[in-house]
């Protein structure tokens, strides 16, 4: 139970870019029409957040397997209090830039 495979798709809607994943094994990353239309790339800066993403949207297929797609969607409404550089930050689990390894979560 994990990500294979990956497939890129164009947004026909407004919707800003995005990923999913399949009802099978693969993720699925999505950008916005606006963006595809303008030959510009949504995800240019999220390549060091690779790992990190693949391993989160791996976590919402496992759940969702296990328990449904109401619980799977659930975890990206959790949040965490994340202390860095002696401040204190309320962020969700899925804030990549707070995480601090490739587990996909933001722990603390």
């Amino acid at each position: 139970m994990c990500v294979c495979d990956f497939v890129l798709a164009c947004s026909i809607d407004d919707s800003p870019s995005y990923f999913t994943y399949d009802n099978h094994d693969t993720m699925i990353i999505i950008q916005s029409k606006l963006s595809a239309r303008a030959n510009h790339s949504d995800f240019y800066y999220i390549e060091p957040y690779i790992e990190l993403l693949i391993s989160h949207e791996s976590l919402h297929f496992v759940i969702k397997r296990i328990e449904g797609s109401l619980e799977s969607e659930k975890l990206d409404n959790l949040e965490v209090i994340v202390h860095r550089n002696a401040k204190n930050y309320q962020v969700t689990v899925n804030n990549m830039l707070f995480a601090s390894d490739n587990s996909g979560l933001v722990l603390e």
